[in-house]
Parts: structure tokens; sequence; C-alpha cells
């Protein structure tokens, strides 16, 4: 594909253009407070306790997926609630949730996929509340986890000169009928899935900043944890780890069911490298932050900005700072 046919198409890609409304919905709502250490910007909001640092996440999953497959939805709203943790160097506690729902098939299929979920990732379903009466169907789940300072990884962190590291699990497969889902843990044991999503809290005291690769795909992600930084970056598009015989776009708009980008200083990309291989995900030095305003990505030796931030936002304006 063309470069600048595949900047255009994630650009494009809804997992991306759907962020920008985020800015104005935190600029509205969300308030400082003594006890919070970081929240906009972050995939969980960090909050002291003592000596501990709690982190508090939320997400919903697309309508359009609860329609498509049940199972998957409710499978999914507990995945990307523990990867939101798993991000931040953290330990998921408990989640609770809000089902929205009238039609008991459809209920009884998400339920049966949130609680596989919650068995696979081994973290429980403490509570939550219950819609019977909607004129539609949604899941909306609530994590909890903890973390301390040491292994603690904020989006925010990111500093010229650190190298961009891109981490996934290959062993996987595309869920059928749902294109930009990368499965990697319905198919391995607990302890499999365990041993891959604590890798971030070990990696913790080595990074600057990181993100799970999520809705918006691998470059989303990247623009995403950038935009919260203030900074740029430059990525060789075919550096990005990938399974053979996978189209490379589709790969790029993927949500990894376990994939990560970070960033570390140049000294520690190896060890950073290579401990995400002794957790089962292939990982490569990408790219490199740059003082810019810019993603700049390369393909065959042709480079094209992705997101100027200058113009572009993925509702990752800089979060309060640690």
């Amino acid at each position: 594909m063309d470069l600048e046919e595949l900047v255009a198409k994630v650009r494009a890609y809804r997992g991306v253009s759907r962020k920008a409304p985020i800015a104005d919905v935190a600029r509205r709502l969300i308030c400082t407070h003594s006890s919070v250490v970081a929240a906009h910007g972050e995939d969980a909001a960090v909050i002291r306790s003592g000596k501990k640092l709690l982190l508090l996440a939320a997400d919903g999953i697309l309508e359009d997926l609860v329609r498509k497959d049940p199972y998957w939805a409710g499978y999914c709203s507990v995945l990307v609630n523990v990867n939101d943790i798993a991000a931040m160097g953290g330990r998921p506690l408990a989640m609770v949730n809000i089902l929205s729902c009238q039609d008991e098939a459809v209920r009884t299929r998400i339920i049966e996929g949130m609680r596989d979920a919650c068995s696979k990732f081994d973290v429980p379903m403490v509570g939550g509340h219950l819609h019977p009466d909607t004129s539609y169907s949604a899941i909306d789940v609530a994590i909890l986890g903890e973390t301390d300072r040491k292994h603690l990884v904020v989006s925010s962190g990111a500093m010229k000169g650190d190298s961009v590291v891109f981490a996934m699990d290959l062993a996987g497969k595309f869920t059928p009928g749902i294109p930009y889902s990368w499965d990697t843990t319905t198919s391995k044991s607990q302890a499999e899935v365990k041993k891959r999503i604590s890798v971030m809290r070990s990696l913790g005291p080595l990074l600057t900043a990181g993100k799970d690769i999520s809705n918006p795909g691998s470059l989303g992600t990247l623009g995403m944890l950038l935009e919260a930084s203030g900074r740029g970056a430059s990525v060789d598009l075919l550096r990005i780890p990938i399974p053979r015989g996978v189209d490379l776009l589709q790969w790029l708009m993927a949500y990894q069911g376990c994939g990560f980008v970070v960033t570390c200083r140049p000294r520690d990309a190896r060890r950073v490298v290579g401990m995400f291989g002794r957790a089962g995900l292939t990982a490569s030095a990408c790219g490199e932050v740059k003082a810019s305003s810019s993603l700049e990505v390369e393909l065959r030796g042709r480079r094209s900005v992705l997101f100027d931030f200058r113009d572009d936002t993925l509702g990752c304006a800089p979060p309060q700072k640690l």
C-alpha cells in the first residue's frame, strides 16, 4: 500500500477519529484534587492512598459489537479494563459493571463472556447495576487496581531521544466477523495470560511512558501517548512486529488482545525488548521520540506526517504531571 493512502486510512479509522471529543468532556468535567496524581490522558486515574497508588478506570463497549457478538462484547468489557490497569504497571483488584439489556438471551451471552474473562484474568466482578428495560443493549465496566511509585507507568512521560518500543503477542487470530479484533487470550491458559499482562509492572522502573494498544490501533495509541507527553516521534512501520501473512494496514488498526507501546531511554531499549520477549510478547525498538509536535511514519524510505498535534487531537491533551 502507498504510504499516503495508509496514512489517510489510519487517520479516518473510526477508532482514531472518535477520540477527539474526549478533550472537551474532560475539560468540563474533570477536577484536580490533592489526592489525584494523574488523570486525563492516562489509561487509569492515579490516586494516593497511604503508601500505595490506587488505579481507577472505566470502559464501555461499542454498541455495534454488542449487537454483533454479545459474548465477545462481554469478554472484551473485562479485557479492556484489565489491560488499562496492566498498562499503568498495576495489579487489577476488582471490577463492577453497568449492564443495560432487555433481551434475556442477549443478556445471558454478555454475562457468559464477562464470567469467562473474569476467570481467565483472575479478577473478580464484585457488583454493579442492571437496567433490564432499556431500548438498547450496552455493557460498561469499571476497574480498581493498585501500584506504587516504583512501578507506575504513565502515558505522559515520554522525553526527547527516548526509544519507541512496540510489543505484541503474535500468537493470536482475528475474531471471526470482527476484522480489527486480534484475540490472543481465549486460547491461552490463565497462567500464560497473567504472565503477559504483568510484564508492564516489572518494566515500570525502566519506562518513561506506556499504553496498551487499544481501539485506535498501534499508531493511534502511540499518538495518544505522544499527545499526552507533549512530544512527537518518528517510527519505521516495517520494524513494528507483525504476524506472518497479516495485512499491514489491518494490523496497524487492530485492537491488541495483549500489546503495548512504550518509551524508554535508548540505553534500556535492549533490556526492555528482552523482558517483553521472556513474557511471551514480540517487541522491537521502532522509532524515536522527538521534541516536535508531529508523529512521522516511514515506509520503505518514504516519510509522511500521520498526526500534527498543533492541528490534530486524539483527546489526550497533557494531563496533570507527576
